[in-house]
């Protein structure tokens, strides 16, 4: 059975780049149409009104052309947090021609290393204080990044407002529906069960065709369309991360075409976001549950007043039915879920303010049809758990340069295969119950446990290692959790500690082994080989069991 969309589709993908489709979408179906002089993103040092966001994006392609020599097809690693320039910056770079990389600020030598080789930038933006980093990470990558295309956004020399240029360039603009399909705007990190983390080649019209599914869903959400033409400009909270799919998209792209003012916050802290909601009079709110479990618990939030917010989204992982009542409560306005990975760039399930029921990811957003999968492959009805696959024009291009995975993710019939198990009730309304997947989701980032495996490995102390998501339940989120066997005669006092700290300093911190270091005789595995996580996870289970009686 193949499910559809109660929604209307979307018109086919915009036959056009998806910086034209951003602005034009902004200037004939927003406040900024008529005032492009209003703010559209503020940070803590400066706002940006449409109108700047627009003429930077401009200056900067120029730049990029005429005084760094960029070419139509490079990439471009953007290593930065949330700032108010951030969308000038990227749409920049793809009205120039370029394909956007980004990754997280706080990576390590090593993964900054991984994100150059696999995107082959030929520039780099970064700030001053990861600068050092970004520079040894070129070098150990074969120093091929000329200088003068080492940016940074907060420095003195070589900046990204350096290089902004008024001279003529030629503007890359794409007119065909096919063009707009074929040509990557992005290349988003997704990590695997295995290995390091792959590459997700987004298009312009996989990003622009996600971000008309979005406005159809709220258009027809009633309290969201009615609360839309009662204020001129509604303020939304931009505190996830812009490099991460859900902060790039459904935040900070989706909020620029709809008129939004955006308050940018490069780090999330819990009483800074509460007074700038307050001040702002901020109406949304996505999140993830991490930030909500804050929201509902901390005596901070009792100091100030959210009453404008009319609702909080929640996605990027599992968000308990405990946690969203009680955040509800607490915040007195509507929490609700969505569901997306990076590959369907990334929303494909969205709630309504109301009327879904608790727990429910919503429904499948316009344009995608959507099948559930049982263990013989067979295709399943409603409520019957299965493995979610999806397709639609927001599915991504592929993993870059990586055509095997590609095909084992995407099948013959265009189905995306997510690894989420999840079922669709009568009414259309979506719920996920488990993952096939082996990936470790710690507040909304993956963790790819194989890469924390072969890191371990490198350990001299290290004979063997297995890594498991374990769930914490203060933080209500997955940490990783490692099972190490010791060579012989290297086991000693503070080993454990040794080992936590080594793998610290050589990852991100989403990455740290929270749940502890365990030592082991062996690790389970079968006959080929392979690491037999789920005979961990279920002497985990039956742990969490024994102290529960």
């Amino acid at each position: 059975m193949i499910f559809t969309s109660p929604f209307p589709s979307i018109a086919e993908p915009p036959e056009q780049d998806l910086p034209s489709f951003i602005f034009e979408h902004a200037e004939r179906h927003s406040a900024f149409g008529a005032n492009p002089s209003l703010p559209a993103l503020t940070d803590h040092t400066t706002t940006q009104s449409f109108m700047d966001v627009q003429r930077m994006a401009d200056r900067f392609a120029s730049g990029l052309t005429n005084i760094l020599g960029l070419q139509r097809g490079d990439m471009i690693a953007i290593l930065i947090p949330n700032t108010a320039y951030y969308p000038a910056i990227v749409l920049g770079a793809l009205m120039a021609g370029l394909v956007c990389a980004t990754a997280n600020p706080a990576c390590t030598v090593g993964e900054i290393t991984h994100v150059l080789k696999l995107s082959e930038a030929k520039a780099v933006i970064a700030t001053e204080q990861n600068l050092p980093i970004v520079r040894t990470a070129i070098q150990d990558n074969g120093g091929y990044i000329m200088r003068h295309r080492i940016l940074t956004i907060d420095g003195r020399e070589n900046t990204v407002h350096g290089v902004l240029s008024d001279t003529p360039y030629l503007r890359m603009r794409l007119t065909t529906n096919e063009e707009a399909r074929n040509t990557p705007a992005f290349l988003l990190l997704s990590s695997g069960t295995t290995g390091l983390p792959k590459g997700v080649l987004l298009s312009h019209a996989n990003i622009a065709s996600n971000i008309q599914q979005m406005v159809i869903m709220e258009a027809h959400d009633p309290h969201i369309a009615a609360a839309e033409r009662r204020v001129l400009q509604q303020a939304h909270m931009s505190c996830l991360p812009f490099f991460h799919s859900y902060g790039l998209v459904l935040v900070m792209l989706l909020s620029l075409a709809k008129g939004h003012h955006q308050i940018v916050m490069a780090r999330f802290d819990l009483e800074h976001f509460c007074a700038l909601a307050e001040r702002h009079k901020v109406v949304a709110a996505q999140l993830v549950p991490p930030i909500i479990i804050q929201l509902a618990k901390s005596p901070i939030v009792d100091k100030y007043d959210l009453s404008a917010l009319m609702y909080v989204g929640s996605a990027a992982a599992p968000l308990s039915r405990e946690t969203q009542a009680e955040a509800r409560s607490r915040l007195g306005c509507c929490v609700m879920q969505a569901y997306g990975m990076s590959e369907t760039s990334p929303a494909s399930h969205r709630a309504r303010i109301q009327g879904t029921p608790e727990g429910s990811i919503g429904f499948l957003a316009p344009s995608m049809e959507c099948i559930i999968v049982g263990d013989n492959g067979e295709r399943l009805g409603t409520n019957a758990p299965g493995e979610l696959c999806m397709r639609g024009p927001n599915v991504m291009m592929g993993y870059h340069r990586n055509a095997e995975a590609t095909s084992q993710t995407i099948d013959e019939d265009g189905f995306l295969h997510t690894g989420d198990i999840g079922q669709v009730d009568d009414s259309g309304f979506f719920f996920i119950v488990d993952r096939k997947k082996e990936l470790i989701k710690y507040k909304g980032f993956q963790v790819a446990p194989a890469e924390l495996e072969g890191l371990l490995m490198e350990h001299p102390a290290v004979l063997d290692a297995a890594v498991i998501q374990v769930v914490d339940r203060a933080q209500e989120t997955e940490v990783p959790k490692a099972f190490v066997v010791v060579r012989p005669g290297l086991n000693r006092a503070g080993i454990i500690d040794d080992i936590k700290v080594w793998v610290a300093e050589r990852v991100a911190h989403y990455k740290a082994l929270r749940g502890g270091v365990e030592l082991v005789e062996s690790i389970p595995k079968s006959a080929s080989g392979k690491i037999l996580r789920r005979v961990l996870r279920d002497i985990e289970a039956r742990r969490l069991q024994t102290a529960k009686l």
